[in-house]
Order: C-alpha cells, then structure tokens, then sequence
C-alpha cells in the first residue's frame, strides 16, 4: 500500500507516445495511417541499372521492391546469368537484360528518367555522361568518376541539363549514423575534440575488384572521411596517412590493406581512423565523437541484439558482429534509394552535393600522397567554393 499513491492516472488517460529512434516504428505508424506527407502520390520512375557487382545487387534488390520505381532494363556483362536473373526476380518481358555493348538503347529511350549505376569505377564516367546528355536522373555508386577533373565534367553536364547526379555515399543514411551527427549538432558533446572512426572490411575483396577499384583510399576510405566531415560540418586543413600492404596478393598490385590516418581540422578537432581490407571476425564499424561535455559511440551492430549465452565457464557470449556491408547497411542502403527518389520527383534537396564529394575525393588522393611519401599534406579550400555550411 505505500506505493499505490505513486500509480497516477490510468494509462488509457495518457497520450501515446513513443521514443522518436525507433524509426522502424515511425515507417510502421506512416504506412497504416497513410501519411502522404511522407509519400505523396508521385508518378513512378522508370529505370536501368548498370552493373550486379557488390554494389549492384544491393541496389537491384531494393528497386525490385520498391514501388516507386518500374525497373525496364539490366545492364550486366555477365550474360551467362541472364537466365538465371530472369527466373529467381520473375522478370517478364517487361524487363530486358543487355550486355553494355547494347547500353544505347538505354539512353535512347526516351521513357527512361533514371539510371542507376552499380559498375565497375572504370566505366561510371561515360555511363554518367551518355545518361545525363539523354535527360537522365543518375544514381552513381562512388566515385563518380576515376579522377577529379572527370568528376568535375560529370557535375557540370549534369547542371547544364538540369539533371541531378547522386553520389552513393550510404552511410549518411544509416539510422546510428544520422542519430549521432544529429546530436552533436545538438551540442551534446559541446565542442567535438576526438573524432575516431573504425573501418574493418569483411570478406576480404578479390583481387579482381580490387585491380577496378581506384585503390583503397578511394574505394574505402573515402567513407571514413566523409564520415567525419559530414559530423563535423568542416574540412581538415591537414592529412597524414600511413599504409601497409601486408597481404602479398595486395601488395603485388601496389595497392594497401592497413592504413592509419590522422585529419587535423581548423576547428582544432582531430580525427583519428584505422582502416583495414580484412577483419577475420566481421565487419568491424565504429564511430566514437568526444567533446568536452560528453562522448558519443556508434558500436558495431549484430544479427541478435538481445541474445546473450552463459554456457559452463565460457563467460558470455554474444551473437558475432554482422559479416558484411550488405547486413550492417542495410537499412542505410534502403535510405539512400528513397532520398534519392525524393530528389527527384519531390524535389527535396540533395543531401549528397558536388562539392561534398569533390572534397572528399581531394581528401583522399592528399591521404594517399602521404602514405606513399610518408609526409603530411597540407589542404588549402580557398579556391574549391565550399560554402561556410558544409554540411
């Protein structure tokens, strides 16, 4: 009886709230009530996507279940498959696979208004240019292009037609991602001090993509860094980076698996990250913000968050971190197509800008320097226009 002054009101007197992170809840709550606010009615995109490499099938996935996109071609080298794809998606003759050599009939079409390209690097530069001079919206896998000066014309092209041109970089999308940046904008950790970000590949890539990839600064880091930009809303004025190749097939193509690197920014923020091609026991991703109010940690995540085992003298154990980017991204990669689509038939702002990824390609070619040179390179931004709100 001495708590029962403490049981207040009845629950069904209350207002139904629910914590604002559980974002699955919120898609759930916007479905059932219909909230258009969310998904006006929009005419469907029609599409072609280029490439069912890593990346690719990914991104076929997520159209083929998306109702806002009518997927009319694949474009895949690996004609062999063709049969195959045709049978595990039940594509009907709606849908019509062509090697590249036939990607003119792509552009030509005139019903087609987006593109999507999951190839490998080496062939996104002309499959930006041929889509956006037929008017098409193009979704591109980073980088855009093999170099910068490239990347530059892709942009240009794209607003001389008045197109929009997306690069991938999906961990924004990530729910744990977005969560952090947003609080440290909220000034919960005060002025941030110590950026560190974590990047452990798993699987180990072959080395066939990885001849195609642009190198690991590029291919890889290029998350790491835009990670910490896009957190901090600001540019490093220093790079030093360090890399080993310890694995011989690596090293034989001149390329590196383990890099250390470390991003001094005006602000007097430093940014420290390690990145490797192999982790044995998962995709190891984590991102830790320390300010001088406070620390704010991403951890990895797993397949079964709330199952822990307590067998013999073992001590505890958990269900292993998820193996790859397709499982630990998934909800980011899911993300990223719908913002895209908004871009485009909403016309919400790109959150994935030209100079944004400028930048961060500029970044890691500075980081690269430094690895091969072993000395630290320094940015100047005078003549790059960046505008004073990076992010």
């Amino acid at each position: 009886m001495a708590t029962q002054k403490f049981s207040g009101p009845s629950p069904y007197k209350l207002p139904a709230t629910y914590p604002k992170e559980d974002y699955i809840h919120t898609d759930y709550v916007n479905n059932v009530t219909l909230n258009h606010d969310v998904k006006p009615p929009k005419k469907p995109v029609v599409a072609a996507i280029f490439g069912l490499g890593r990346a690719g099938s990914i991104h076929l996935t997520s159209i083929i279940n998306n109702s806002r996109i009518v997927l009319k071609y694949v474009v895949d080298d690996r004609t062999e498959r063709f049969a195959d794809l045709k049978k595990y998606w039940n594509f009907g003759n709606d849908v019509t696979l062509l090697a590249s050599s036939d990607a003119q009939r792509v552009y030509n079409d005139k019903e087609v208004n987006v593109v999507f390209i999951g190839s490998p690097t080496w062939t996104h530069h002309d499959i930006v240019v041929n889509s956006i001079a037929n008017n098409k919206d193009v979704f591109c896998e980073k980088p855009i292009a093999e170099n910068i000066e490239d990347t530059k014309k892709c942009y240009e092209a794209a607003k001389s037609k008045g197109r929009v041109l997306f690069s991938a970089f999906n961990r924004r999308f990530d729910p744990s991602y977005r969560a952090l940046k947003n609080r440290v904008r909220n000034g919960e950790v005060g002025h941030v001090q110590i950026l560190k970000v974590t990047a452990r590949d798993s699987p180990l890539p072959s080395i066939d993509y990885l001849k195609t990839s642009g190198g690991v600064f590029h291919d890889c880091l290029v998350h790491d860094f835009d990670m910490a930009c896009w957190v901090l809303g600001e540019l490093p004025c220093r790079v030093q980076a360090s890399a080993s190749a310890l694995i011989p097939e690596v090293k034989a193509i001149d390329d590196f698996d383990t890099i250390a690197f470390l991003l001094t920014y005006p602000s007097g923020t430093v940014v420290l990250g390690d990145n490797s091609r192999y982790s044995a026991y998962g995709y190891d991703q984590r991102l830790e913000v320390f300010g001088n109010k406070g620390m704010i940690k991403v951890e990895n995540e797993r397949p079964y968050h709330s199952t822990q085992a307590y067998i013999g003298h073992e001590g505890v154990k958990e269900s292993p971190i998820y193996y790859s980017f397709p499982s630990r991204f998934r909800e980011g990669y899911k993300n990223e197509l719908e913002h895209f689509l908004d871009v485009v038939t909403r016309g919400v702002p790109m959150e994935v800008t030209d100079y944004q990824t400028l930048a961060i390609s500029k970044i890691a070619t500075a980081a690269e320097e430094s690895a091969r040179t072993g000395k630290s390179v320094e940015l100047d931004w005078s003549k790059d226009g960046i505008p004073a709100n990076y992010s």
